[in-house]
């Protein structure tokens, strides 16, 4: 039987952090779990990862399988991309807010768009022993608790001070957020110009981008929930123009149609809660 939770972050983290998730399964256990490997496909998802037992490799292409860092930083993804898991996969993961890696590390987040970075070169050998906590801990819950705590100590010690952008960038999360480039520069304080750069370095992606992957999601999660409901009528929910439209964003940011939706095991759209 595999484990899945997630957790709401505290005041403290919230402004960086959406949520705290952990997830076990174990092949050795139940036999009569999927196959380990899932598809991760466009999103606008940053996170930190400890995989805490067996690796885990990337798949970007057929026959190629690359080990995943034990400690992983991710930003976005405008592709999808495959992950292989072992036989005993733990996850430990703090999904954050657009800009709450920025906020944290300071670099420009460009550089982690569809790539997962060692956490190492980051926190050296701190985050090794938070790691080394998370397997000697009692429970689930506990994790949470652990990874939580170290953020907490990085964010009272040394952070990039809020600025309005940082909160544009949340509510920018929510589909029903229907406004204008220039009404989020508005928002954030900024031209149109400085919003556009400005969002792209801390996000990892353009402001327009992060738009349509936003959206994407968004159709994903309604099919998810309701089966029932047809890609026309998910179009017209989520703002598309037509289902043509539709379609050819799947092929963007899925790489197969619509049609395939229940016949590719993607994570948090299948058996798979995550990855």
């Amino acid at each position: 039987m595999s484990f899945y939770k997630t957790y709401k972050p505290s005041s403290v983290v919230c402004s960086f952090v959406r949520e705290f998730e952990v997830y076990h399964a174990n092949w050795n256990i139940d036999t009569l779990l999927p196959q380990p490997f899932i598809t991760c496909l466009a999103n606008t998802t940053q996170g930190l990862y400890f995989y805490l037992n067996d690796i885990v490799k990337v798949v970007p292409a057929a026959q190629l399988e690359i080990p995943a860092p034990p400690i992983v930083v991710t930003g976005p993804k405008t592709k999808p991309i495959g992950l292989l898991f072992g036989s005993d996969h733990l996850m430990v993961k703090a999904t954050f807010q657009p800009t709450g890696l920025y906020r944290l590390l300071g670099i420009d987040m460009r550089t982690t768009a569809n790539k997962g970075l060692d956490a190492v070169t980051f926190w050296g050998d701190e985050i090794k022993h938070v790691s080394e906590t998370l397997r000697l801990v009692n429970g689930y819950d506990q994790m949470k608790e652990t990874l939580s705590a170290f953020l907490e100590t990085k964010i009272r010690s040394s952070v990039r001070a809020e600025e309005p952008i940082d909160r544009t960038a949340i509510k920018m999360l929510d589909p029903q957020m229907h406004r204008s480039l220039t009404e989020w520069a508005d928002d954030a304080c900024l031209s149109l110009r400085q919003f556009e750069r400005n969002f792209t370095m801390r996000v990892g992606l353009s402001p327009k981008l992060f738009i349509r992957i936003v959206r994407f999601e968004n159709a994903m999660a309604i099919k998810n929930a309701a089966a029932d409901k047809s890609w026309s009528q998910i179009a017209l929910e989520c703002g598309y123009t037509d289902s043509s439209h539709l379609l050819r964003e799947f092929n963007e940011f899925a790489e197969f149609p619509p049609s395939k939706f229940y016949l590719h095991p993607t994570s948090g759209h299948s058996d798979f809660p995550t990855g």
